[in-house]
């Protein structure tokens, strides 16, 4: 059985030294990963006052790896559309270096749409998000891959790119990929080295529409065996691919109490998902004291090898 693993991202900004003091907290009590969300935009309040401010995903990934010194370090995920592939790869270099080998590059081809208002951004158009996504990680891969690239597509162009710094050890930073529909689960297939879900689709989640418990299994089941079928057809054997699945977008209450954190990470175990990230603050419904006693004493139980 392949070992659980499990991470908190961090969505909100707040001061420094109260981030720092929390990541190095989190990686004392023995989380497997730490992540960084990728937003722009900031909710007002009643009075129209920021409540929810933001930091740039990849500085903020960076300072997670500053601060930090064992657990993994991403990005969950970078919005394509909002980033030149070219200069993402060279951010994720840079926080190889920075995490000294512990670099994740999460990148998803959609993004919520008050970022991308935010930034002026179009979203791709649905119907050529899996030609897009494709070579923009081409396009990655090759910066991260190659000691010199070039790349003349029909969406992006790279001329004269030399890979300088090499990575800290003899891989290059592993691809992160969130896909939910047949033509993405395709690119991830071919490119992913972890496969990620969060068990909707933004379009849902505008219209206020949170999937139950079930319909968010039946449809990461359903995703998973699509990615499976892909690989296959690309010639990649589908265990090579890891799972992941990001918490606190659908019904699922895994924070309620321990016996519905268990339960929530046995369903999703049994098709195949090995890591689970969820945001912190914690989102959805959650009881005090449910947090402490999972990370004091399940996680450690799950991590050696119990069944949930």
């Amino acid at each position: 059985m392949t070992p659980l693993r499990f991470g908190l991202m961090t969505y909100e900004a707040a001061p420094w030294p109260d981030l720092t003091a929390r990541w190095r907290r989190f990686e004392a009590e023995g989380w497997d990963s730490l992540w960084a969300g990728d937003h722009l935009w900031s909710a007002l309040d009643a009075e129209g006052r920021p409540a929810r401010g933001r930091f740039d995903a990849w500085m903020l990934a960076a300072g997670i790896a500053a601060a930090t010194s064992r657990v993994t370090v991403g990005t969950l995920v970078s919005a394509a559309p909002l980033r030149n592939p070219a200069m993402v790869a060279k951010q994720a270099m840079t926080l190889d270096h920075v995490s000294r080998g512990r670099a994740v590059a999460g990148i998803g081809a959609g993004g919520n749409p008050k970022d991308l208002a935010y930034a002026g951004v179009a979203p791709w158009p649905q119907a050529r998000r899996g030609g897009l996504l494709e070579e923009y990680l081409t396009v990655v891969r090759g910066v991260l891959e190659q000691d010199t690239f070039d790349h003349e597509g029909t969406h992006f162009s790279v001329g004269g790119a030399v890979r300088a710094p090499a990575p800290v050890g003899p891989d290059r930073p592993a691809l992160l990929v969130a896909a939910h529909v047949d033509a993405t689960l395709a690119v991830a297939a071919r490119h992913a080295d972890v496969w990620s879900s969060y068990g909707s689709l933004f379009s849902q989640l505008r219209r206020g529409i949170k999937l139950d418990e079930q319909q968010s299994l039946r449809l990461t089941r359903e995703r998973g065996a699509l990615l499976d079928a892909h690989a296959e057809r690309a010639g990649r054997d589908p265990a090579t691919i890891r799972r992941s699945f990001m918490a606190g977008f659908t019904e699922d209450a895994p924070w309620e109490s321990v016996e519905r954190f268990r339960d929530f990470v046995g369903r999703f175990t049994d098709i195949g998902i090995t890591e689970f990230m969820f945001p912190f603050p914690l989102q959805g419904p959650h009881r005090d004291g449910v947090f402490e006693e999972v990370v004091a004493d399940v996680l450690p139980r799950l991590r050696a090898g119990e069944r949930p």
